[in-house]
Order: C-alpha cells, then sequence, then structure tokens
C-alpha cells in the first residue's frame, strides 16, 4: 500500500512529534479529553502557568466567523453552553487557537451492535510513550480510549505485535495490548485484533510468516481466550499480498487457516477475517489464497483502500467479481483500513525537522471526504469501513499526516464529522438514492424508528478527480434545489452537527454533505439493493487437516508470490500434513497435476500433530509450459482443503519461442519522461545499458515509469509470451517496487511486478497474461516507486519473445 505502515514504528516514532502543536492554543487546554467535549458537558478551559490572569477571549466556528467574545479574569474560564460543532477559542495576546468539537453523548442513544463507521485506532502502537513528543499527554491511551467512546464509535481496529508479547515459547508478556484491550472494553467499544511478526522460534524456513502451524494455532487460540469478549474480531496478518507476507500464496492460505482454527478453539463466536489486503484491482494473489479454500476459513472478506472515491464503484465491482468466482458472495466486505490521500502532503512546519503537518485547508478536505467516503461505501454494500488512523501518523519522511488527532491528542474536524454521521446514522439502513439536480448527491436513510434523513451535497473535486496537490475548499460550491414533495421547514444539522433550518423548496448544497429530517413520504429514485446473499450448503469438509509445503530450490517464487518457476523436469519437495483435532486422523492423501512418489497409500495423522513426506513431482505441463501441483485429502470420508501452487517452466518457455532483440529499447530518445520528479535517461557505452535516473522535489509520491511507444506494426506484441532484460540499480532498498506497465488501446493499463534488481546486473523475465491480446499493447512503461529522493536503474539486452 502506499503507506510504509506501522511495522517499523520504532524507526519512524518521531514523526508523530510536531511542536506546532503549541502554536494551535498550547496555552489554552479544554477540560474535555482530546478537546472533544459531550453535549451538556460544562465547556471549561484553562490557562498554562505564566499566562495573563486576565484577558478576553473570542470564539469563531470552523468558517472563522466571530459568534462571541468576552472578557475573563483568573487563569481560566467557562463558555456558555453551544451546539454541536467544531470550533476555534482564542484568547487576546496568545498566539494560535484552541479548536475543539462539541459532539451528542452516545449514552443518550440506542446502540447499533452492526454500526457502519468504525475506525483504525491502532492505539497499541501510535499512542505508545514517545520521548521525541513532547506534546503527547501522559495518559495518551485513555486520551485516544475516550475520544473514541464520545465519538460513539462501537468498534476500533488494534494492533499486537507476537514478538513482542511471546519472545519465548509459552512465555507471554501482554504489554501494554491488555491495557488497551481493558481502557476500550471499559467504554464498550470492541476491537478488531490483528497480528503479525512472527517471532524467530516460529520461523525455520520462512522470512516473515510462522512455519510452525502448531505454535500459530496455539498463539492464536490463546489470543481468543485471553481477549474474550474484548477483541471480538482477529485478523490474522496484516496486508499479506504485498510485503508483509513475501512466502507464496500457499503459505499465507496454511498458516492462515491454522491461525482460523485457533481463534475458533479459543472463542468459538469469534469472527475471524484474512488480513486486508492492499491492492486493488485485487492481484492473482488472492485468487491463488482462495484456490487453496482459505474462503473456508474466513468469517468476512477483509480490504484496505486508499483509493479515490471516484474508484469506489469499480473497486468493489472487482471484489464481488473475485468472490463470485469462488463462490464466496455470502462473506460480508469490510474495509479495515480506509484513507485519504486527496489533501496531499501536509503543507505547514510542524517545529520537528523532517516533519510537517495539515493545514487548516488540509484538515477540512479531509473532513470533508470522511463523509462522502463512508457513506459511498456504504450504498456500495460494504458492511464496515475504518477510517484510518485516530491517533497522530506521520509517513514518507514525515509528510503524510494520516492522523484524525493532532500530535498534541486533540481532534482535528473530521473527528465531528465521524461523530455526526455515527450519531445521524448509526442506527439507520440505506434506502436509496434521490435525484437533486445536476452536481448534488442526495442519499436516503430510514430510522429504525420510521423516521427518514437525508443526506446530501454538492460534488466536488473529491467526488470526481484524482489525487492533486493544493486542494482547498475555500469554494463551497453551492448549488440550489428543491426537496421533492417537501415545503415549510425542516430540522438539519450540517457536517459538524451543527443544527439548522431550511425550506424544503429552498435549499442549498455546498461541498460539506449535511443531514436533513425528511418526510415520511419521500422514496428513492434509485433503491438500494443489498448485496448480501446466503451461503450454498458447503460439501462436507475436514477443516482441521491443513497441508503445507517446503519447496526445494527446484522451485523459484514468482514476483507475485502467485506461482513458482520449476528449473528441473522432476522436483522435489517436504509436504507437511498437519492435524489440528484431539484425536488421530487416518486417510490418503493424493497429489495431481503430475506424477508423484514419496506418500503411502494410508496415512495417520497424530492428534495435534503432523506428518512429513519427501516428495518428488514430475509436472504434467501444458503447451504453454504451465501446470499445477494440487494435494487434497479424504480422511474419515471428509475431503480435506486443498493445498494448490500453480507452476510454470519459463525457461522451457523461451526456448520454445522466437526471440527477438529490442535494441531500440535502450536508446534514451525513444522513451518519454514520465516521473512525479526530475527524470533524465542517458545511454552508457560501457555497459551498453540505458541508465534512468530521477531526483524528486520535497513532498511528492515518489514515482518514474518512463514510456515506450511501440512503432506498429513491426513492434507488435502479438503473439508475445514473455519480455526478458536484463537491469541494475543504484540502492535495491531504495526501491519500493518495480512495475512493468502495458498500456492497452483502450488505455487501460495492466501492472506487472518486476523483482527489484540489485546492485549487479539481473535477467528480469516477465511472462505476458495469457488472457491478454499482446496485439492490443500500444505503450510499455518500465519503471519503479522509489523510496529516495534520488535514485537510478539501468536496462539492457531487451528482448521479445514469440510463439513460434
Amino acid at each position: 500500500m502506499m503507506r510504509q505502515m506501522i511495522l517499523i514504528l520504532a524507526a519512524v516514532i518521531f514523526l508523530l512529534a510536531p511542536a506546532a502543536e503549541a502554536a494551535d492554543g498550547g496555552t489554552v487546554t479544554a477540560a474535555a479529553p482530546g478537546a472533544a467535549f459531550l453535549q451538556g458537558e460544562e465547556l471549561r478551559f484553562s490557562l498554562d502557568a505564566g499566562a495573563a490572569e486576565n484577558g478576553r477571549w473570542i470564539l469563531r466556528n470552523w468558517q472563522d466567523e466571530i459568534i462571541r467574545e468576552e472578557n475573563f479574569s483568573g487563569t481560566g474560564f467557562t463558555l456558555p453552553a453551544l451546539p454541536n460543532g467544531y470550533y476555534k477559542l482564542e484568547v487576546a495576546g496568545i498566539p494560535g487557537s484552541r479548536s475543539f468539537a462539541v459532539v451528542p453523548d452516545p449514552e443518550k442513544r440506542e446502540k447499533n451492535p452492526d454500526l457502519f463507521f468504525a475506525v483504525d485506532s491502532a492505539q497499541s502502537w501510535l499512542a505508545a510513550p514517545q520521548k521525541e513528543n513532547p506534546f503527547r499527554p501522559a495518559d495518551a491511551f485513555a486520551i485516544v480510549s475516550e475520544v473514541a467512546r464520545r465519538a460513539g464509535i462501537q468498534m476500533v481496529r488494534e494492533r499486537l505485535r507476537w514478538s513482542d508479547v511471546e519472545p519465548e515459547p509459552g512465555k507471554f508478556d501482554w504489554k501494554q495490548y491488555r491495557l488497551n484491550a481493558d481502557l476500550l472494553s471499559e467504554r464498550g467499544i470492541r476491537i478488531s485484533g490483528v497480528y503479525h511478526d512472527a517471532p524467530s522460534w516460529t520461523r525455520s524456513n520462512t522470512p516473515r510468516l510462522p512455519s510452525d502451524l502448531m505454535a500459530n494455532y496455539r498463539f492464536a487460540r490463546k489470543l481468543a481466550r485471553e481477549f474474550r469478549g474484548k477483541m471480538t474480531v482477529w485478523e490474522f496478518w496484516n496486508e499479506p499480498d504485498i510485503g508483509f507476507a513475501p512466502e507464496g500464496a500457499w503459505d499465507y492460505a496454511a498458516a492462515l487457516k491454522s491461525a482460523y482454527l485457533g481463534f475458533k478453539a479459543g472463542d468459538p463466536e469469534l469472527t475471524v477475517a484474512p488480513g486486508g489486503y492492499a491492492r486493488t484491482p485485487l492481484l492473482n494473489y488472492n485468487h491463488v489464497v482462495l484456490l487453496n479454500g482459505a474462503g473456508d476459513y474466513a468469517d468476512i472478506f477483509n480490504m484496505h483502500t486508499y483509493a479515490v472515491i471516484r474508484d469506489f464503484p469499480a473497486v468493489l465491482q472487482d471484489i464481488r467479481n473475485h468472490l463470485k468466482r469462488h463462490n464466496l458472495t455470502h462473506l460480508p466486505i469490510w474495509f479495515t483500513e480506509n484513507g485519504s490521500n486527496m489533501e496531499g502532503a501536509a503543507r505547514e512546519e510542524s517545529g520537528i525537522k523532517g516533519v510537517r503537518k495539515h493545514s487548516p485547508a488540509q484538515e477540512l478536505l479531509v473532513a470533508e471526504y470522511i463523509a462522502k467516503m463512508m457513506i459511498t461505501m456504504q450504498f456500495l454494500g460494504v458492511e464496515r469501513d475504518f477510517f484510518f488512523v485516530l491517533p497522530p501518523y506521520n509517513e514518507r519522511a514525515g509528510k503524510k499526516d494520516w492522523g484524525m488527532l493532532r500530535h498534541d491528542f486533540t481532534v482535528k474536524p473530521g473527528y465531528a464529522v465521524l461523530a455526526t454521521l455515527i450519531d445521524r446514522l448509526g442506527n439507520a439502513e440505506p434506502e436509496g438514492e434521490i435525484r437533486l439536480g445536476d452536481g448534488i448527491k442526495g442519499f436516503l436513510y430510514r430510522r429504525r424508528d420510521g423516521r427518514k434523513i437525508l443526506v446530501y451535497w454538492s460534488i466536488s473535486e473529491l467526488d470526481t478527480k484524482e489525487e492533486r496537490p493544493n486542494l482547498d475548499t475555500q469554494n463551497l460550491l453551492s448549488r440550489k434545489f428543491a426537496l421533492p414533495g417537501s415545503g415549510g421547514k425542516l430540522a438539519g444539522v450540517d457536517h459538524f452537527g451543527t443544527p439548522f433550518e431550511a425550506d424544503g423548496a429552498q435549499m442549498t448544497a455546498t461541498r460539506f454533505p449535511a443531514f436533513i429530517d425528511c418526510p415520511p413520504s419521500l422514496r428513492p429514485d434509485i433503491p438500494f439493493i443489498s448485496q448480501k446473499t446466503e451461503r450454498s450448503e458447503p460439501e462436507k469438509l475436514d477443516r482441521s487437516i491443513v497441508f503445507r509445503t517446503e519447496l526445494s530450490d527446484d522451485f523459484k517464487l514468482w514476483v507475485g508470490k502467485d506461482g513458482t518457476d520449476i528449473r528441473n523436469d522432476t522436483v522435489r519437495f517436504k509436504l507437511q500434513a498437519w492435524n489440528f483435532s484431539g484425536r488421530e486422523k487416518q486417510g490418503r492423501i493424493s497429489v495431481s497435476g503430475g506424477g508423484s512418489r514419496g506418500i503411502p497409500d494410508a496415512v495417520t495423522l497424530p492428534p495435534f500433530g503432523k506428518s512429513e513426506f519427501e516428495v518428488f513431482f514430475k509436472p504434467a505441463l501444458n503447451e504453454t509450459f504451465k501446470g499445477e501441483l494440487r494435494v487434497e485429502g479424504i480422511f474419515g470420508g471428509s475431503a480435506t482443503s486443498p493445498l494448490v501452487i500453480p507452476l510454470r517452466n519459463l525457461k522451457a518457455g523461451m526456448e520454445a519461442c522466437r526471440e527477438v532483440e529490442m535494441p531500440q529499447l535502450v536508446d534514451p530518445v525513444n522513451w518519454r519522461k514520465n516521473s512525479s520528479g526530475e527524470q533524465t535517461a542517458a545511454y552508457d557505452e560501457d555497459e551498453n545499458a540505458l541508465c534512468f535516473t530521477t531526483e524528486y522535489p520535497a513532498g511528492v509520491d515518489r514515482w518514474t515509469y518512463p514510456e515506450y511507444t511501440l512503432q506498429l506494426p513491426q513492434e507488435s506484441l502479438a503473439g508475445a509470451r514473455i519480455i526478458a532484460f536484463e537491469a541494475k540499480s543504484s540502492e535495491p532498498k531504495g526501491i519500493r517496487q518495480m512495475l512493468l506497465m502495458l498500456v492497452l488501446k483502450n488505455r487501460k493499463t495492466l501492472q506487472l511486478k518486476v523483482n527489484v534488481p540489485g546492485t549487479e546486473w539481473e535477467e528480469c523475465r516477465i511472462q505476458l497474461p495469457p488472457d491478454i491480446d499482446g496485439g492490443e499493447i500500444v505503450k510499455i512503461r518500465l519503471g519503479i516507486n522509489s523510496r529516495r529522493d534520488r535514485i537510478s536503474y539501468r536496462i539492457r539486452n531487451v528482448r521479445f519473445f514469440y510463439a513460434r
């Protein structure tokens, strides 16, 4: 994902500490946790020691309009009662302002256990003590928990690092994870927990995932028991389709199965999910995970997205097609991370070197985004959405500001928007869309008591555009409309929950969503259609048996982790058959996709144990030199979940093709510049290579994808099977990913992953997808996403391989 994730938090925790928070009312302190007051609470403020004991306060609304001002004496004062909303408080003679929110008291409304609106709090990591942040309050864990409660949040997403809590087998130290689970549970907030980072003692031949599936099972069971009733959902791993799980998709599926069984053994009522997938459109990796039967070990389908709102329908259609392909349309879809990039790199200095913070205009952009994102996702049939992220958090060398809280743990405007969404829509169901006129969106909800509420807004760049810098909300994009069948006064609230009245025949929409109570007779023009389906009767399956492989050097993992190249006609691997039940299992194991030896006709699996076999396998490949290794079992008359590994013999495939050298692809004049930085291309005569070098300005998403336009018809890729070239880079660790992009005539782009090259020349071979007509390809882009402000890579010896 575009985020580098919290996994490396210890190395970047200083990013959470902008000293500029002192300029935001640093000498004025709100009595409420996080400066989030509940409606009806006394609005008390105090001045820091050394401030003048007499003065004048000035209260402004979110539009910077003065609402009221008064003199005060002493070291503090209390404001008169205010309606729900987001405000700025100034004290004459003190720089800056103290912003604060007044939100509805969640205890005064009925709770909805199926509440759609949620937030990723990640507080065990992001609210942890950090000496570099002088503005972090001492009780940050409690503040984050209480701020979540006050917003009406009923579920947050939390993190847990396995290696933190069980560094040695059976020796547990729950650290801050238990404290935060208690703090949230005491406030009636349930947790969707996620764990990853297996300790080294669980990994014998895997870089990240546990190879000891029994240790994984026991840990999941321990978590379920230890946090029962508090962590009511568990996700296994985070974003396994990218760098968090560099192992093959079948390895992730096996580890997921063992975790699922452990969770259910510890608490059968738990909801269990795979780790949230990062990439959309979904990769073939996801398909292979489900080919391995992982869908039988999941209660929800779990996704992350940082896509722009205009792309949400395509994202959801892709997910539904994926689930339909695997007969899993009954799984609810959750987005456990959903965040905004629309506001761009943070624009203001924070007071700490290398770290920036949102400007007020950016905070308002995110506030606008939160409401529009959440409602759009709900109407697309998503069942729960978690905004990323509640506590303060910076990434991208300190330039990306994510948090809903500032670095002093006080609330930004987006917090008040989320509280309003929960208050107005938390107990309501979507009814459908209403056509209100050009440039206006309208979404109708029905509350449990039968009352109806309309959410409406004026379409802005956030609805229709891609990410771009320097957006703001100064233009409210006001548009007039009349509510069908409604005359007279109607009551409503703005995006911050501040009440207003409007004439139903003369209403105004702005870019910020508003909520209006409307007549029960109002009907949607486009009714909401639930995407829920019932699961068809599953086959009789013994889920307690899980297969896992340890592949020999005869296999080479594809860069997409969705298959392997085989290097010999006969390949060798170890097959493990794990039994996660308390009784002995007898049956047989079959290997298909070729000939095999090494597995006895009858197999006995010990209770809570495994049997292991050394298998020799001769794949039966098709005419494109592709095949499949498939392992299945029958125990006690019940089928097991399969193990499936896609195979290919790329070397044999290349030898069977017609090779065409493409020297013109190392001529710099043939490549169009295409980068977020200053890109240059030069020919290196000594190495007969093309060198691309890019320097990036501060605050940009660093990417370089120079573009080559095929000279058609002579350079057509019709019939092409493989593109090969040699590559090397100046700093492999500075490259986040390398991609070969194929641009089609219809302007769609296919992205094919390439192994990041080292500092010495390496052969790169990319097989074109079999379902793509190479004749439709008109352009090629070959480039990188960089972690560095300056990076270079080189290519040479480019060849196309065509079917004979």
